[in-house]
């Protein structure tokens, strides 16, 4: 497969994967108050007390409703949303990889176990939903939910050393592509401090990917040219 065609089809798997986000839309309040969006306070679920602060006590309508949207949006998850942003993240390494071939397949590698870690973290949430609420799915949630976000971390910081290394203005892109590095650690080591910038530290990165793989999909020599082949 050509950079080009790769950063075509990494540019199609994005407008899917953007597609797909309403659908996963979870809108009813939690049981209590949350420091950062319900989804990404299920995911970073650590203790009993933090399964109580989204699903109330056994038997609360307040989490009755809630759980059912989060089970909603964990089946679209796995069956679609996954696929969609890993095609996109691996595509585009791949793409980038033309010109660093050990970096580029090594994001694509990466790429590939956050989606099995991802679909992990579904199978502990699905656990830890009520009805079920079996707690001992914690630590399985804690393990697949902290290898996904700092392998997402490390994957788009290789795509921004990949830019970097192209030479020419292709360093600008290392900044934005190495933010969720800073925020899924923070994350992982004080997830109610640094919760809620998870999701927009990834924003950054993406968005600058995919500006990458607009460009690519166009140029006659996709992005900038000069150093960093291997």
């Amino acid at each position: 497969m050509s950079e080009k065609m790769a950063f075509r089809l990494a540019v199609i798997a994005a407008v899917v994967m953007l597609g797909i986000i309403p659908l996963m839309s979870v809108t009813a309040a939690p049981c209590s108050e949350l420091p950062m969006s319900t989804l990404t306070a299920y995911e970073l679920v650590r203790s009993a007390g933090d399964l109580q602060r989204i699903f109330g006590a056994a038997g609360d309508a307040c989490g009755v409703t809630i759980a059912a949207q989060l089970d909603h949006a964990n089946v679209v998850d796995a069956a679609a949303y996954v696929p969609a942003y890993t095609a996109f993240y691996a595509l585009t390494l791949f793409a980038l990889g033309q010109r660093d071939k050990t970096l580029g397949w090594a994001g694509v590698a990466i790429s590939i176990v956050n989606a099995v870690a991802d679909w992990a973290e579904n199978a502990a949430m699905f656990a830890l939903s009520p009805p079920q609420e079996s707690l001992g799915w914690i630590p399985a949630l804690i393990v697949a939910t902290n290898i996904k976000w700092v392998g997402l971390a490390v994957a788009t910081t290789l795509g921004g050393v990949m830019l970097m290394r192209r030479g020419g203005l292709g360093w600008l892109g290392l900044v934005p592509c190495a933010v969720p590095l800073v925020t899924s650690l923070w994350a992982v080591a004080m997830p109610d401090a640094a919760g809620k910038w998870l999701m927009p530290g990834m924003v950054v990165a993406s968005v600058t990917l995919l500006a990458v793989a607009v460009w690519g999909s166009f140029a006659k020599q996709p992005v900038a040219a000069g150093a960093g082949q291997s």
